[in-house]
């Protein structure tokens, strides 16, 4: 079995409902995060490649610039302030669950897996995994095993 992994960063705000680690409920904060992806396969194509780093950075870059600096909330948050954060920001997020690393991995996961399911499917690789690290020392994974 081949494995690669790509590595992207960007910078993101998420708001958290309940979470231990906000000083105050319902906290905006942000991070720098790393997102991890992991690609396996049996057979190498052509050029001796799982798929090619750079093709995976172009398939993926409007992907990721989407969460480049942007704020994730939880969409059962107050639809007014939703609203008003979309009028001066053009980046809002909102996710069916609160905006977790663990509930952001699964996403990025599932939309990565939409996203290459053409090329994964013709060329015989798949998305094993993602990893998301929220900070130095904390990270999220996803898999579908």
């Amino acid at each position: 079995m081949y494995r690669i992994r790509k590595k992207f960063t960007f910078e993101m705000a998420h708001q958290l409902s309940r979470a231990f680690s906000c000083a105050c409920s319902d906290c905006i904060h942000g991070h720098s995060y790393d997102l991890e992806l992991f690609f396996v396969s049996t057979t190498l194509d052509e050029t001796g490649m799982v798929i090619d780093f750079g093709e995976i950075k172009y398939a993926l870059k409007e992907y990721i610039d989407k969460w480049d600096h942007a704020i994730v909330m939880h969409e059962v948050m107050n639809p007014e302030y939703i609203s008003m954060l979309k009028k001066y920001n053009r980046k809002v997020i909102e996710m069916d669950d609160n905006p977790t690393a663990e509930a952001m991995a699964k996403l990025m996961f599932c939309d990565i897996s939409k996203l290459l399911e053409n090329e994964m499917h013709m060329r015989g690789f798949k998305l094993e995994k993602v990893r998301l690290h929220e900070t130095r020392t904390g990270w999220a994974e996803y898999s579908v095993d």
